[in-house]
């Protein structure tokens, strides 16, 4: 993370579908030069790409995810914010980094969790990517104010 601007990290399980796509639909509707954007997974086997369908919905959004890697949410530095997919993710932020303020761990639609969709066919996928592209962009507004 770099100092003076933000970081954010957005989590989900494996870091193959919905934190990574989080990531980069933020980063571009947040630019790179007041905030720094990651993703990780709570469960994450490190170097895995991101799925191919994800792939595939990025690129059809004008986004790439061509060169993810996986990476497990205990190897990367404590951000300023953590948002989350499900409420695990959030429990497992907090272990991971004790330290930092309860409300800048976060769902990212909150109330509502986006589901999983590993293994569950490009239907799921896009209705997960619709969910985060609505949630952050909204999320987005909040942290450029």
């Amino acid at each position: 993370m770099t100092p003076g601007r933000t970081s954010v990290l957005f989590v989900c399980s494996g870091n193959i579908c919905r934190s990574p796509y989080a990531e980069v639909v933020a980063r571009s509707l947040l630019g790179a030069d007041r905030f720094d954007v990651a993703s990780a997974g709570a469960i994450a086997t490190p170097g895995l790409a991101a799925t191919d369908t994800m792939q595939e919905i990025a690129r059809e959004r004008g986004l790439d995810l061509s060169g993810h890697e996986a990476r497990p949410l205990d190897g990367v530095p404590r951000p300023d914010w953590v948002i989350g997919m499900e409420q695990h993710h959030l429990a497992a932020a907090r272990a991971t980094f004790p330290d930092m303020d309860p409300p800048r761990i976060r769902l990212l639609d909150h109330p509502r969790a986006v589901p999983d969709p590993y293994g569950r066919g490009r239907p799921m996928y896009e209705r997960a990517a619709a969910q985060i592209d609505v949630a952050v962009e909204a999320l987005c507004s909040v942290l450029v104010r």
